[in-house]
């Protein structure tokens, strides 16, 4: 038997299951993506809701394993962490993501599939919150350390990229803190491409930022992503929210992205010492290079980088129609001009603002609301009966509305979430 699987056993007895305590503190962040399957995709780790397990693991294409015993790919196993397991912007200050953490005092019992609302408290994204979802563990994080996965962060103790994505021969930047630039995105597989540029727009290449924490109630929209609620212990785990939460897309992230990308920032952390874990231990990075994941916004969204997942913002696709008249006075055909038919926003996309190219409409439904001169979004319009464009409308507990608005319907996401979906 592997010494990393001999390892997982002997947590499994030392880990049982723990008299819960919502923690709060203060904390540090860095950041990795090394692809291997995450250390919470194991059973045994935690203790989950009905229903649920540990983190979704996917096989080396990227397809979602039907169980969890398959080892890491790291270890030798067939297991890879999942391309939508990376962050995304929820709005201009708030963003969704994954960890790796230790919290002082606690084990894998305690933090497993436990959600935490980060509060950075230095660099360029200071006051900015990030709500994580603990994934992961490493032998080499310190106390109430929190490893943001990201594509492109660096690869730290293990690489699982290279099997999973074929990474070139050089890697995807350095060993600790990954790529040093936002065009260094543009190269990834397409399904990293979004959580990458997330680092350089949204999170402005932070390099390491402090963080205040606390544990909060996980939203649907990351466990839908994982595949794990956790059994409810000193809060409710009952995930809140829509599950389907569209990227955030703004002009002004743009312009913040070319800022912090022709800054990059190459500090570098200390390596860390090597992890004994049976799952892929997360490494600290500290190079700073970040991507943004746009939604239908003028910003570009690509995708992010290996372990994670990312929700990928589309933007209005234009169809052209072109149209042939034949002459009666001449056997050739002509073409007529293109014509341009812009298909109406996603809800609570991009509509409108200075330098914006794409749809002006909105579905039914919504109308297009500015929020500023350079920002146009659409959102429900006031007084319409019904659940709202993938709201919640049903799952274990929910007490809210059941009936969702015309040209959607109320679909089952899990035992405790169901939402609003196109027909």
């Amino acid at each position: 038997m592997h010494l990393l699987d001999i390892v997982h056993l002997v947590a499994l007895c030392i880990f049982p299951n723990v008299v819960l305590a919502q923690v709060t503190g203060s904390g540090t962040t860095t950041r990795y993506f090394d692809c291997c399957k995450p250390s919470c995709g194991y059973t045994g780790k935690a203790t989950f809701a009905s229903g649920s397990g540990p983190v979704q693991s996917c096989d080396i294409h990227d397809n979602p394993l039907t169980g969890f015993d398959a080892q890491s790919g790291c270890n030798g196993g067939t297991a890879y962490t999942c391309s939508n397991q990376t962050p995304w912007a929820v709005s201009d200050t708030l963003s969704y993501g994954f960890a790796a953490t230790y919290i002082a005092g606690g084990s894998e019992a305690s933090w497993c599939c436990a959600c935490y609302e980060l509060t950075f408290t230095s660099t360029s994204i200071a006051g900015k919150k990030m709500i994580v979802q603990s994934t992961n563990t490493g032998g080499d994080l310190g106390a109430n350390q929190f490893d943001l996965a990201m594509p492109g962060g660096g690869m730290g103790i293990f690489d699982g990229c290279t099997a999973e994505w074929g990474t070139p021969s050089g890697g995807w930047g350095a060993q600790y803190g990954g790529i040093s630039s936002r065009s260094q995105c543009d190269s990834f597989p397409a399904a990293l491409q979004p959580g990458c540029y997330w680092r350089f727009d949204w999170f402005q290449n932070a390099d390491n930022p402090a963080v205040t924490f606390k544990q909060v109630t996980c939203p649907a929209a990351l466990t839908a992503k994982s595949g794990c609620v956790r059994a409810d212990d000193s809060i409710s785990e009952q995930p809140t929210g829509p599950a389907i939460v569209p990227t955030y897309g703004s002009t002004a992230l743009a312009s913040s992205s070319v800022a912090s990308s022709s800054t990059a920032d190459t500090s570098m952390s200390a390596a860390p010492s090597t992890s004994s874990s049976a799952v892929s231990s997360s490494s600290s990075s500290s190079i700073a290079t970040s991507t943004q994941i746009t939604s239908s916004s003028a910003i570009s969204s690509s995708s992010s980088s290996s372990i994670s997942t990312s929700t990928q913002g589309t933007s209005p696709s234009t169809a052209i129609v072109s149209s042939t008249t034949s002459s009666k006075t001449s056997a050739v055909a002509t073409s007529a001009t293109p014509t341009p038919t812009l298909k109406p926003a996603t809800p609570y996309g991009q509509c409108g603002g200075k330098t914006w190219t794409g749809t002006t409409l909105c579905g039914a439904g919504y109308s297009c609301q500015a929020s500023d001169a350079y920002y146009s979004q659409c959102r429900p319009i006031p007084g319409l009966s019904g659940v709202s464009a993938y709201g919640q409308c049903g799952g274990i507990g929910w007490s809210g509305g059941t009936t969702c608005r015309p040209g959607y319907t109320c679909k089952v996401g899990n035992p405790y979430y169901s939402q609003c979906l196109p027909v």
